[in-house]
């Protein structure tokens, strides 16, 4: 199981006799522990339960853009630095 994700380091409390079963599975199967978990962790959660990536379009639609906060609201330059979807509602982006 190759993947290019970046792998962060975690920890959670095991059966101590299931935990014996997977290092003797691993090391019969001649992998890491870490490489048996993570494939049966994939079997349980596979990738396409992850949440779909959605493009944000370049251009603001008339109807978004008539939707614009009342006169004299505004937004600190702080404020707007920090949330790329208010800046991008905001036409700053």
């Amino acid at each position: 199981m190759q993947s290019t994700e970046r792998k962060v380091q975690t920890a959670f409390r095991l059966n101590e006799s299931l935990l014996r079963r997977m290092k003797l599975r691993a090391r019969r199967e001649g992998r890491s522990l870490n490489s048996l978990v993570e494939e049966a962790l994939e079997k349980i959660a596979p990738a396409e339960l992850e949440w779909p990536k959605v493009d944000i379009p370049k251009e603001i639609s008339p109807e978004i853009l008539a939707l614009r906060f009342p006169e004299g609201f505004m937004f600190t330059d702080e404020e707007i630095a920090a949330d790329d979807r208010l800046a991008h509602a905001l036409g700053v982006l």
